[in-house]
């Protein structure tokens, strides 16, 4: 029984079922009862929710309405429709009010809010602290006493914690009639005291764990040869008696992986979510798992974190998840409840490392070794945002006052008091402020920076094509291809490309042979495989040699996998040395070196930095260079002599530590992946405009570069993409004779190394271009479905703005009930539009173009009148006009897959008229 808890909320619990609390609630509800700052660390499905919340509803029994007394923060907005729907019925039972309030909130319910406030406020960080500008918000806050962070692990491992930080620490500092109690919820934390005073700071915490974590089941299968991954995929799912998640790393993994399912299991079983879906999609998507009326879901990390969709069977990782914390997370999505097994299945598309990789997580997975949670120790953008909204909530504000309040925060203890004032001077610099000497009041640019500004990552895709054939070859973020330029030379689905050419949506290449080994180009969006799980892969190869295949098993793996890895394994060994982790082995051909350094994503990237310096500052030159977790890849000008390798490997070891340091940070700040940091710290400061690409403004961040931004660009670069600790204990074991170095002079790429070489820079991804055109179809029409249009009425010139996935069949003009409605891609387009509709009206004479453009567009929504909606997404298509679009409209005559096929047709050769006239 909840025997400790108010009596009314006993007998609440009773009428709903409740009979008795899980282990994590049982030791957990007494701490919090008593006033503790607490984080619970349990399984997803232990009670974790309810472990938080029970005793505070327990303690707010008696609240009047209108008293805000406890604050839940969740990072994903469906996340806060879940825990509503979940404990609204019981906080009723006892008397209480729970309300939604977050960026998506309407206007009745955000005016709602204000005048009469809920007794428990479910939001995300952001939502909390921007409303900590408006007043009556303040107000409402004097009686808040609980805060609870669902997800901590996810919340305080980014910039978007060290905000969240900040800005409860202001409310117990400034606005809060008493101490606040904190209350964090996370479901895989590896060191959960070290992370509990990221959450807490000073304060006095307890930590209640629940022992042993849930059980985990895992097997690793392999695509590749004969059998396809896909196939793997459907067949698990089939075999399976209940539900199953089916994640993949990316958005558009999910996308062709679920079109493909669809094709193989049928339409009505299978469907995908992930963040760029409306949220109207995602909760039917949600409601239908839940029901039992889907038999899987594809999702990205959207359905990684709590949403309850009920009983779920299995999960299958689509390709490696790279961490155990994220593998973790997503196979305990299944076995969703107190005591029973979660069940986990990763399916490789049956590469050598991938393979490794996934059975050296789902190994380690069962055994708990998680990794650390990355932290962002005295983030200076985030810094900046909070800084600039106390000012705007408290009117001026002391200098003094400010660093106090700020150190506060375990985010930035130790923050000195000269970093503190230079990044003032910069806000002071950008007009965010003003200061006279120890006040600080807003600045004239102030509230256009604070609310257009989070710390939430946004970065677009673009479509790669093909000029030769008009087709998609793949997609690559914004990352990548802000460092292309044309001429540039990159690996994608195991071929190599040039770019031909970049506009604003895509990327245009051709496919080239070069007869020299082109290194992966970029590892800038993936998920990094942290040091251990490297480790024991190079640990599994170097027990290999003395026990053979017998190694493999103690690891997850289906007879499939196990003789891909064996097989690789003899054919290496027959060429080369197998690499380990007390042997680097370097091979070089012609102009490439390539060294096993298995150090994982981060070591190996500040190796390769470390390499590429000392080869620039020895040879006058920086090579080109790459790096995965497993492998660091130089290609020197002309090929060089093994004595000039040896001497490389030499004048490595003689490097002192901070000598090493230094040459990894002086060649990381000539990379590209610096400049994409700083190009993102620079947003996030409101030092250039947030919808500025970073070649439009590549001479601000040289500017920038030697700022206190520069610095913090530099720092973000080290939490996420470099790591100087395993360089430099490998450079140790090498020093000491702990590790030993092998050199083989070959003629081709070795099998490990045409393995590592041979991936797509991106290697999550599917390859669209090896699926049926349906299935292409299926993933443009999704795409479509979400795309916002704006629609003028070319009879009165009223607009209609909404994404056509949400417009009706035959969409009509509010206003006078015409549908002769013109397709416009833009709110300027429309408003131009609506002027020239209105004139007309008025009898105005208009010029000869703007006659023409009236006709063109009268033309165009004669197509919506015919054709209702389907004309609204034929012409919201790039690289379809009017006259195409008629064409495209004839061919649902015969069915709307044809339709979409021919959507896809128009667009590839649009691309390649449009490629022509160029050149």
């Amino acid at each position: 029984m909840f025997r400790l808890l108010h009596p009314v909320l006993q007998r609440a619990l009773e009428s709903l079922g409740y009979r008795r609390p899980t282990p994590v609630q049982a030791r957990a509800i007494p701490y919090v009862l008593k006033g503790f700052n607490t984080l619970i660390v349990a399984p997803t499905g232990s009670g974790k929710t309810e472990a938080a919340l029970l005793p505070v509803m327990s303690r707010m029994i008696g609240y009047e309405k209108g008293v805000l007394g406890a604050v839940y923060i969740t990072p994903l907005r469906s996340l806060n429709r879940d825990i509503f729907r979940r404990l609204e019925l019981l906080a009723e039972k006892v008397g209480l009010t729970l309300q939604v309030r977050h960026g998506d909130s309407s206007v009745s319910e955000k005016r709602r809010f204000l005048e009469e406030p809920p007794n428990i406020m479910i939001t995300t960080p952001e939502s909390f602290y921007f409303l900590l500008s408006v007043p009556r918000f303040r107000e409402i806050i004097r009686s808040l006493r609980y805060v609870i962070v669902d997800e901590a692990h996810e919340v305080f491992s980014s910039k978007r914690g060290a905000e969240l930080s900040l800005a409860i620490e202001r409310v117990d500092r400034l606005y809060a009639y008493r101490p606040l109690q904190l209350i964090g919820l996370s479901a895989t934390v590896r060191r959960p005291h070290i992370f509990a005073r990221r959450l807490f700071g000073h304060r006095y915490y307890v930590v209640v764990e629940e022992g042993g974590g849930k059980e985990i089941e895992s097997v690793v299968d392999a695509g590749g040869g004969d059998v396809d991954a896909v196939s793997l995929v459907a067949d698990y799912i089939r075999k399976c008696r209940g539900k199953t998640i089916v994640f993949t790393n990316t958005r558009d993994t999910a996308e062709v992986l679920g079109a493909s399912l669809k094709q193989v299991l049928g339409e009505d079983v299978v469907e995908v979510h992930h963040g760029s879906l409306g949220k109207r999609v995602r909760v039917s998507v949600e409601e239908a798992l839940k029901k039992g009326k889907l038999r899987a879901v594809v999702a990205t990390s959207s359905l990684e974190l709590g949403i309850d969709v009920g009983d779920v069977e299995q999960v299958v990782q689509f390709m490696s998840p790279r961490q155990v914390v994220k593998y973790t997370q997503r196979v305990g999505r299944s076995g969703h409840g107190f005591g029973r097994r979660a069940r986990g299945v990763i399916v490789s598309n049956g590469g050598f490392f991938d393979i490794l990789e996934s059975a050296v997580i789902a190994a380690r997975a069962s055994r708990g070794n998680l990794e650390d949670a990355p932290f962002y120790h005295k983030a200076l953008d985030a810094l900046m945002h909070q800084v600039v909204g106390t000012v705007l909530e408290l009117g001026e504000a002391s200098v003094d006052k400010l660093y106090w309040l700020v150190t506060r925060s375990e985010f930035y203890r130790g923050l000195g008091r000269d970093e503190f004032e230079a990044l003032l001077e910069v806000a002071v610099r950008l007009r965010f402020l003003r200061r006279e000497g120890d006040r600080l009041r807003p600045g004239p640019r102030l509230r256009r920076y604070y609310f257009a500004t989070t710390m939430i990552p946004d970065t677009k895709q673009y479509r790669v094509v093909d000029t030769a054939s008009g087709s998609q070859i793949g997609v690559l973020d914004e990352e990548f291809v802000a460092t292309l330029e044309r001429g540039s030379v990159f690996l994608l689905s195991g071929r190599t490309w040039q770019v031909v050419d970049i506009d604003e949506r895509s990327v245009k290449v051709r496919e080239v042979k070069l007869s020299r080994l082109v290194p992966p180009a970029w590892e800038g969006d993936l998920i990094p495989v942290e040091y251990g799980v490297a480790r024991e892969a190079a640990s599994i190869l170097r027990r290999y040699r003395d026990m053979g295949c017998r190694v493999l098993d103690g690891y997850p793996l289906t007879q499939r996998a196990r003789e891909k890895l064996c097989r690789t394994l003899s054919e290496h060994a027959a060429r080369s040395v197998v690499p380990d982790d007390k042997t680097l082995v370097v091979e070089v051909y012609g102009s490439t070196v390539v060294f096993y350094t298995f150090l994982g994503s981060r070591g190996n990237k500040a190796f390769e930095y470390l390499v590429s310096g000392y080869i620039e500052e020895t040879l006058g030159y920086p090579p080109r260079s790459s790096s995965t977790p497993y492998i660091v890849v130089v290609e020197y000008a002309s090929p060089p002599r093994a004595e000039q390798v040896k001497d490389l490997i030499e004048g490595l070891k003689r490097l002192k530590p901070h000598e090493a340091v230094e040459l990894v940070r002086s060649a990381a700040r000539r990379s590209r992946l610096y400049w994409w940091m700083l190009y993102f710290v620079a947003r996030r400061s409101g030092a250039i405009p947030s919808d500025a690409s970073i070649k439009d403004v590549k001479r601000s961040l040289t500017a920038l570069s030697a700022t206190i931004l520069g610095e913090e660009a530099m720092r973000e670069l080290e939490v996420k993409k470099v790591d100087y600790e395993p360089v430099l204990r490998l450079l140790e074991r090498l020093r000491r004779g702990h590790a030993k170095v092998e050199m083989r002079i070959l003629r081709d790429p070795s099998p490990l190394a045409a393995e590592a070489l041979s991936a797509p820079s991106v290697p999550e991804r599917l390859r669209p271009k090896t699926l049926p055109t349906t299935i292409l179809a299926e993933a443009v029409k999704r795409r479509i479905m979400t795309r916002r249009v704006h629609l003028v009425c070319m009879m009165c010139g009223e607009v209609l703005s909404a994404e056509i996935g949400r417009l009706p069949d035959k969409p009509q003009c509010p206003r006078c009930g015409s549908s002769l409605l013109a397709v416009t891609r833009s709110e300027e387009d429309a408003r131009k539009l609506r002027m020239l509709v209105l004139r007309q009206r008025r009898g105005a004479r208009l010029r000869r173009d703007e006659a023409k453009t009236l006709k063109s567009y009268t033309e165009a929504a004669s197509l919506v009148l015919e054709y209702g909606r389907k004309a609204v997404e034929a012409l919201s298509h790039t690289g379809v006009g009017v006259h195409t679009a008629k064409q495209v409209l004839r061919k649902l005559v015969f069915g709307e897959e044809n339709f979409y096929k021919a959507l896809v047709e128009a667009e590839a050769r649009y691309h390649t008229y449009k490629h022509k006239l160029r050149n």
